[in-house]
């Protein structure tokens, strides 16, 4: 995609998404690519994390920035229901998962290239 473009997604909700393992996760989540930006690194992902999956605390380099579409998400031991939005900025230990044995559907926009550091 040209740096610039516009970028429209119709049916967000309805996305295929691809199941993947990361290390802070004890299922696979479905994701799909939305957006990568060559000149910057950001990248925006739509992810459902499955009902009942565990998750572990981790940092970023990038902030980053989730928008809750659909059920429930913990957040830094908060939970927040769809509609809902959280930022986290980046290199900060934060912990996020499912909330209320429930999944939940997101979009998340890293302001930088995606990294993955498990916390301590």
């Amino acid at each position: 995609m040209d740096h610039g473009s516009a970028i429209v997604i119709d049916g967000l909700m309805e996305l295929p998404l691809t199941p993947t393992r990361q290390p802070i996760y004890d299922q696979d989540i479905g994701i799909s690519s939305l957006h990568q930006d060559s000149a910057t690194g950001a990248e925006h992902y739509l992810i459902r994390y499955p009902a009942g999956m565990a998750a572990k605390s981790h940092r970023h380099t990038a902030a980053h920035t989730i928008v809750v579409l659909e059920g429930a998400l913990e957040a830094n031991g908060r939970v927040v229901r769809a509609p809902a939005y959280c930022h986290f900025p980046g290199g900060e230990l934060m912990h996020h998962g499912p909330a209320e044995d429930g999944g939940c559907l997101f979009v998340i926009i890293f302001d930088g290239p995606f990294d993955l550091q498990p916390g301590d």
